[in-house]
């Protein structure tokens, strides 16, 4: 989608931030010669997703530094959600080179805290990152990632606000602030099974009240 060559990408992200784009996730489920990615299939371990899928040894291609430093330069923000550890460490490199003072925000829009082993989730580092970007990170609601490394089984909707709150609670230890937190469900996303309770954006009026109750206004 964003071009084969440099000038496609360059040319691709201005058309792109005419109409309207305000970020872009540079890498997905599959390698697309962007940007490596992290295992996102929740029916595959990620050691048995890297056999089948096998990508290079790298993280951000030539095509994905020209894509960060077009975005930067027309102001779409960076989503590094489904990207791999290496493809995340080039673009904040990139993105302190591009700009040292830390004024340009990073997304994470649908994302949790690596509680357990897998890779999609985000290390505290990362997450600090972003924070010191001034950036997002939303929670998503899929059991698979919410659960992992916090407790085997959620069986109802006080079990999934419980479980989305550790995820809450240690954005904040890590960040010392709850201004980088957001709700990123991914509802529409292929992360089935949902948190119980939280299946459809239909909930999030319940889910605002939890968390009113828990966290204040």
């Amino acid at each position: 989608q964003l071009g084969h060559d440099d000038r496609q990408v360059r040319e691709h992200v201005g058309i792109l931030r005419q109409r309207g784009v305000a970020y872009i996730t540079l890498a997905h489920l599959f390698w697309r010669e962007v940007a490596t990615n992290a295992p996102a299939l929740p029916f595959l371990p990620d050691w048995l997703y890297h056999r089948v899928f096998p990508q290079p040894h790298r993280g951000l291609t030539d095509l994905g530094r020209t894509a960060v430093e077009a975005m930067v330069e027309h102001g779409i923000l960076v989503d590094i959600t489904h990207m791999s550890t290496r493809s995340i460490q080039d673009t904040f490199s990139l993105l302190d080179d591009l700009d040292p003072g830390h004024h340009v925000p990073v997304l994470a829009t649908h994302m949790a805290c690596r509680f357990g082993k897998l890779e999609y989730c985000l290390p505290d580092e990362t997450i600090r990152r972003v924070s010191q970007r001034g950036g997002l990170l939303g929670c998503i609601v899929c059991d698979h990632y919410v659960c992992s490394g916090v407790r085997r089984r959620v069986r109802g909707y006080e079990d999934s606000v419980a479980a989305l709150c550790e995820h809450i609670d240690r954005i904040r230890e890590v960040t010392g602030s709850y201004d980088n937190i957001a709700i990123g469900s991914d509802l529409d996303g292929y992360i089935k099974p949902a948190l119980p309770g939280l299946e459809h954006h239909g909930r999030m009026r319940d889910f605002q009240r939890s968390l009113g109750e828990r966290y204040g206004a």
